[in-house]
């Protein structure tokens, strides 16, 4: 599989497992319709599993369209790529704390830094010397 093939199966997937969880959970629905009991007696003339894949499918379509939107950006130029393959980089997340963000290829599975500017909540080192206004500066020759 190249690495494009890869990009569309991994922004497609999302939108093939919301299809799936509707059609579950609507299967599901309708098999426990036929229980006795309350739940089974009280859904018998209940729409849910309809409702359940009616809303599978309308959130498989949103997350499709949405990717379909990200593809188009991309063949534009208007998104962001990777530098190694040209696939699209997906979500930004954080990475260890004070390191910034980073983002994954969909494609190669490669990780590019987002920015490289600290994140404000820094754990601040120890610093040798207290006031460094005062302090003699050492050539860059010398040794320590």
């Amino acid at each position: 599989m190249s690495h494009v093939g890869r990009m569309y199966f991994r922004m497609c997937l999302p939108s093939a497992l919301a299809l799936a969880t509707g059609a579950v959970t609507a299967l599901a629905a309708h098999a426990a319709q036929e229980w006795p009991g309350d739940f089974g007696i009280t859904s018998l003339y209940s729409q849910l599993p309809r409702w359940l894949f009616a809303g599978g499918v309308t959130l498989a379509a949103a997350l499709a369209a949405m990717q379909a939107m990200r593809v188009r950006q991309w063949e534009r130029g208007a998104v962001a790529a990777c530098y190694v393959c040209g696939c699209v980089l997906g979500a930004a997340r954080p990475t260890r704390e004070g390191l910034g963000k980073t983002r994954r290829c969909l494609g190669c599975g490669r990780v590019h830094g987002v920015n490289h500017r600290l994140s404000p909540h820094l754990r601040p080192l120890a610093v040798a010397v207290a006031d460094t206004a005062k302090a003699p500066v050492r050539s860059v020759r010398s040794l320590p």
